[in-house]
């Protein structure tokens, strides 16, 4: 739900900031490929995470267990996010 609603904020932005078709096009393509490199930089930071827990972090910490997804990483990365408030 709150995804739905920052994406429709951006897209509300978008459209008001063009004035003719020609801009809200180009706004368009702008907005779409912010998105696809967020996305993009999402799953290369998920893929190098996991490869350096496996690597790194096991031989650091006997604690640690391994890393069996990408979706792990990226579940680490929220709540670090969601703890430091960054």
């Amino acid at each position: 739900m709150v995804l739905k609603e920052a994406f429709s904020a951006m897209v509300n932005t978008v459209a008001a900031d063009a004035s003719t078709k020609s801009d809200t096009r180009a706004a368009y393509v702008e907005l779409s490929a912010a998105i696809l490199a967020f996305v993009a930089s999402v799953v290369i930071i998920a893929f190098i995470g996991k490869w350096l827990w496996n690597s790194i972090v096991l031989d650091l910490f006997t604690i640690a267990r391994p890393a069996r997804s990408v979706w792990q990483i990226i579940g680490l990365a929220v709540f670090v996010h969601l703890i430091t408030g960054r």
